[in-house]
């Protein structure tokens, strides 16, 4: 049984590298320095991810409503992450796909904003989205592997997982809209585990 939590509404921060209710991830705040110029941002997160970066992305997305994910990738290419929201706001969505973990099958949601300048650092086995709640957002990747095809998954962000979207009106690729069940996932993920024993 898939059970969903949200962690945070608009606004309401997690502490300062404080674990949230999906087991090992972590929400971590970013020093900010602001003057008359405008800010000033610096993470590190070879700092943070347990293995070596490997590659950065950025998601550009104009329109309110965009919706990317729920993306994750299998073993021997599963990935850390470390999510940054650059500019705009975005509702970012995790779910536990680690039958081992004691938060497996949950999903959880946070605010992530270029104001509240707040990041959210994701183990291997943590599938990933969002939706943006501003125009113009820019959501920052660091990874630490490289994109596999044949290794890289979606699970349906309108499917059994119930997320609670807060935009009505969703922009999604068809490839996300095609994604498999969250039931799908975890035992994919899970067998990509097993071969690795």
């Amino acid at each position: 049984m898939v059970c969903s939590s949200r962690n945070a509404s608009s606004g309401d921060l997690v502490g300062k590298n404080q674990e949230i209710n999906i087991n090992e991830v972590k929400v971590i705040q970013i020093n900010k320095h602001e003057d008359d110029r405008g800010n000033f941002f610096k993470f590190q997160p070879q700092q943070i991810l347990k293995l070596d970066l490997d590659s950065v992305a950025i998601s550009v997305n104009p329109h309110i409503g965009t919706v990317r994910g729920l993306h994750f990738q299998v073993e021997p290419y599963a990935e850390e992450k470390v999510i940054t929201c650059l500019q705009g706001a975005i509702f970012d969505v995790i779910v536990d796909l680690r039958l081992q973990s004691k938060t497996f099958g949950e999903w959880s949601s946070i605010e992530l904003s270029a104001e509240n300048a707040t990041q959210l650092y994701l183990p291997k086995g943590i599938a990933h989205g969002f939706q943006t709640i501003k125009p113009n957002t820019i959501v920052h990747y660091s990874i630490s592997g490289s994109f596999f095809q044949d290794s890289a998954f979606t699970i349906d962000p309108l499917g059994d997982l119930d997320v609670a979207w807060p935009i009505e009106e969703k922009i999604i690729s068809k490839k996300d809209k095609q994604g498999i069940s969250f039931q799908q996932a975890a035992k994919i993920f899970a067998n990509s585990s097993d071969s690795l024993l």
